[in-house]
């Protein structure tokens, strides 16, 4: 019975207007909202209303409401850390397995080639940020 009772909130709780979440953003966050015909616009976030979202684009301000929006989503900044951390050990694990190959076993140079490799790929990853999605429309 207790079971069946959670599964149901659960369920409930996941069908919510997260719309709610806007409220969290701050002025001046990097933005994107993602309309129903498919066209992401980025910019500033300047403030949300019941009826939608204003963001501040290259060319002005940009204005969308509630029911056109599919999607939101902010920059997140801790991200940049995991997706540095992700591309260091993509890029050193699987280069430093290919030194380990070519070198015959030679452990300096596989912990340089892992240490090198290691940076780039963490250097690479930081430059693609997060974006964490704040709203989502509800597909009933």
């Amino acid at each position: 019975m207790l079971l069946r009772l959670l599964l149901i909130s659960a369920v409930a709780f996941a069908q919510t207007d997260s719309w709610v979440l806007m409220r969290g953003i701050y002025p001046g966050q990097d933005t994107h909202v993602h309309t129903r015909d498919g066209r992401k616009h980025k910019g500033r976030f300047i403030s949300a209303s019941d009826d939608g979202v204003v963001i501040r684009t290259g060319s002005g301000d940009s204005s969308h409401a509630k029911k056109d929006i599919s999607k939101v989503s902010v920059r997140t900044a801790g991200s940049r850390w995991r997706n540095a951390a992700i591309g260091a050990a993509i890029a050193g694990g699987s280069m430093g397995g290919l030194a380990a190959n070519a070198s015959d076993g030679d452990g300096d140079f596989v912990a340089a080639a892992i240490f090198g490799w290691g940076l780039i790929g963490a250097g690479l990853g930081a430059l693609f940020p997060g974006y964490k999605t704040v709203y989502s429309e509800v597909k009933r």
